[in-house]
């Protein structure tokens, strides 16, 4: 009955089984049917155990470790292990603060415009009112190398043009589809289980009736197994490229060490095990006397009763502070398991502990510290793979800063500019268009947009006391480096303490002369010796014979009073302005371009050119060709309007056959107006952008 129950069970299985333990079984049955003698009974065994196949991924699937990185349950199982490897692993929490805390130091904003760099830094690194980038990219660079991939979804504000908020989303709750036509993949996201209990119970119904109110079309995704797409300018994948450059998810860093850490868990179980036995041993107790022990010819056996009262009191003697047992005779005890004493597991954890550290690129060295003296340019090898992998997280964290800075420059209209004469001209840029509908290209010319751009400190390892040294050392020998370059990553900001060292020297100055003044009037109020420093500074002097003394005097023109000649020049004179190029630009409103007067641009209204009026005519003719500033506001609101009317809400009716994963995104989770209005738009050729 055994062997056809065996054998039926292996025929049952045998559909579930994989080839590699087909395999295996096969060629166990045939090696003792080989190893059978002639009597029909199987020998001794010596190739039981037959080998492993020669499979490259056996060990990973027999030890169930995802491999299949396109397999959104296994990725899942991946993420779910890092995290909690994340939360509990000493070294791996550490290593993963490091790297997402580190490359930030030092996070601000420049721009050439101080008011374009306040307006931004408000935005993004405000706590109350802004985005606070402060710990939102912290945040950002957990979860980027921590689970290989991070999915920033930011709410954009129409009416303001700014970005209300920016939150992480779940990589769990994420599908990416790629397009065989479009450079970047489609977005679909499954809703949280909380929107989706609401909108299927509708309870409670005044959240639900503001939901609705705010974002009807949620309501076509509350089934389980809907996805909605998501706009790629709203919700951004940062990706660590672990997979290969095809895959579509990303792969987590720690995966690198994940052998590493399954041999550490095991080691942990050995320990757990020892120790288990060492400090609750078994102890075996034998209760009874033989005959020879007795001297007797009679042993003692003890009854049902002895063993339960020797039981009583071995419980109690265990359980108390003070430990004694009184019995008469007959007993023996002794410990079976935990004679032994805890194995030194040292080398092995720290061979383990030495490679999951590899796997961010550190050592020992650069985490506790130098020791018998050594440095941290010891480590070179290590030094520069860490400072490879967080410069590229830098540039990654700028350009995804520099994609939500542009959406938010399109809609302030914050244009770059150069400065000529005293005025600033928007500066523009051709860029390449594509109809949709003909596929025609043409070329249209835009201003361009200027937004501060974000800088980190210069990553570097190495020992700082050594670096400054060695710049120095380069300074004296007549090597001209500059000073910021000597205030390599020390928290100085280069043109303050030159403000504040220009504030300090005239304020000293202002001083020295005032206390000499004071000096002055005190020596001569009290009849003393006045040097003659003093004297020749503050002592009225007599003028030369036929000098004229208005000429001595030195005082500050008064405007609308002095005469024309004897004022400076406050506007460009008819040789800077000869000078222009034809096509200067548009000026910037609000930045330094007046308006044109009427009656002075082409002298058709008004008085003639030098009839009456204070104007010359040179300056009424050059005027009469210089750009108005109001032209760039009509060709703002006219992409404005274009943008209106290209991303007009598409709204789905509940009788619409479009399915819901086939939907275009729109409402929150669609394109804002002005993302790629100006790229993207069917802008007509015959209706130029108007430069004034």
């Amino acid at each position: 009955m055994s062997k056809l129950f065996r054998r039926a069970s292996r025929t049952a299985g045998s559909d579930s089984e994989s080839p590699e333990v087909s395999e295996m079984r096969h060629n166990r049955r045939v090696r003792m049917r080989k190893e059978a003698d002639g009597s029909g009974r199987s020998g001794p065994s010596l190739g039981f155990a037959t080998s492993r196949p020669r499979d490259p991924l056996f060990y990973w699937k027999q030890n169930n470790l995802p491999f299949e990185f396109d397999d959104s349950e296994q990725m899942k199982r991946l993420r779910a292990y890092c995290r909690l490897v994340y939360a509990a692993h000493p070294i791996v929490g550490s290593c993963i603060d490091i790297y997402a805390k580190y490359p930030l130091l030092g996070m601000k904003l420049s721009c050439k415009d101080e008011r374009l760099t306040e307006f931004y830094s408000d935005l993004f690194f405000d706590e109350e009112h802004g985005l606070n980038y402060d710990e939102f990219l912290v945040s950002m660079g957990r979860e980027y190398w921590l689970v290989g991939e991070a999915w920033p979804l930011g709410t954009f504000n129409e009416a303001l043009g700014v970005w209300d908020d920016e939150e992480l989303l779940d990589p769990d709750n994420i599908e990416v589809q790629r397009s065989p036509f479009l450079r970047d993949p489609r977005y679909t996201i499954r809703l949280p289980e909380a929107m989706r209990e609401l909108i299927r119970t509708r309870t409670p119904a005044w959240e639900y009736d503001k939901l609705m109110a705010a974002y009807p079309e949620l309501a076509a995704y509350a089934a389980d197994n809907v996805l909605m797409p998501v706009s790629n300018i709203l919700l951004r994948q940062l990706k660590f490229h672990g997979g290969g450059p095809n895959a579509k998810r990303g792969v987590p860093l720690l995966y690198r060490g994940m052998r590493s850490l399954m041999q550490e868990e095991m080691l942990n179980a050995a320990v757990d095990a020892v120790a288990d036995r060492l400090y609750t041993p078994l102890i075996l107790a034998k209760l009874g006397a033989s005959a020879s022990d007795l001297g007797t010819e009679v042993p003692w056996i003890p009854t049902q009763d002895d063993l339960a009262d020797f039981e009583e009191a071995l419980d109690s003697a265990l359980a108390a502070d003070f430990r004694v047992i009184t019995h008469h005779f007959g007993i023996d005890m002794a410990p079976v398991l935990g004679k032994e004493d805890m194995p030194d597991f040292t080398d092995d954890f720290d061979r383990i502990e030495g490679r999951i550290l590899q796997v961010f690129g550190l050592s020992q060295t650069m985490l506790s510290g130098a020791s018998s003296g050594e440095t941290y340019a010891a480590d070179a090898l290590n030094r520069d793979l860490v400072t490879q992998l967080l410069t590229d997280y830098q540039k990654l964290v700028r350009r995804h800063y520099r994609q939500r800075a542009l959406v938010v420059a399109e809609a302030q209209e914050h244009y770059d500019y150069e400065t000529r004469g005293g005025q600033r001209f928007v500066r523009m840029e051709e860029v390449l268009e594509v109809d949709e509908e003909t596929g025609e290209e043409r070329i249209v010319e835009q201003p361009k947009l200027l937004i501060p751009e974000i800088e980190f400190r210069t990553m570097s390892l190495q020992d700082e006391a050594r670096q400054t040294e060695f710049f120095e050392a380069l300074r004296e020998a007549g090597v001209p480096i500059s000073m910021r370059t000597r205030l390599h990553n020390v928290s100085i900001d280069f043109d303050d303490e030159v403000n504040k060292t220009r504030e300090e020297q005239i304020e000293l100055a202002v001083e020295e002369q005032r206390t000499r003044k004071e000096l002055y009037q005190r020596l001569r109020a009290e009849g003393l010796p006045i040097p003659a420093d003093l004297r020749a500074d503050f002592e009225p002097r007599a003028l030369p014979e036929g000098q004229d003394p208005a000429m001595d005097m030195i005082r500050a023109p008064l405007m609308g009073l002095d005469p024309v000649a004897l004022q400076p020049t406050l506007a460009p004179t008819t040789t800077d302005i000869a000078g222009m190029p034809p096509a200067g630009g548009v000026p910037v409103p609000g930045f330094g371009a007046q308006p044109v007067d009427a009656g002075q641009g082409d002298g058709s209204d008004g008085a003639a050119a030098g009839e009456g009026s204070a104007v010359p005519p040179e300056s009424s003719e050059q005027r009469g060709g210089m750009p108005k500033p109001a032209a760039l506001f009509k060709g703002a609101a006219r992409m404005r309007a274009l943008g209106r009317a290209y991303n007009a809400p598409v709204v789905y009716g509940p009788d619409s056959t479009v399915a819901p994963e086939h939907r275009r995104p729109h409402g929150r989770y669609g394109d804002p107006v002005h993302v790629g209005a100006r790229r993207f738009l069917k802008i007509d050729a015959a209706v130029p952008l108007e430069k004034g």
